[in-house]
């Protein structure tokens, strides 16, 4: 059994925050053929800046 760790809830939920939806960040990622979302933290960033409000 696989558990997840304080680390991997919080990047859940860094990605969630970025992307706005666990769809959009599906459609941000590349799924390999083991049916594995990945997303490189470039991407990540990039969600990120895209949705901060402006100052």
């Amino acid at each position: 059994m696989q558990l997840n760790t304080t680390e991997s809830i919080d990047l859940g939920r860094q990605v969630h925050r970025a992307f706005g939806s666990w769809k959009k960040a599906r459609e941000a990622a590349t799924k390999t053929n083991d049916g594995v979302y990945r997303l490189n933290k470039d991407q990540l960033l990039t969600a990120a800046k895209s949705t901060k409000p402006e100052e």
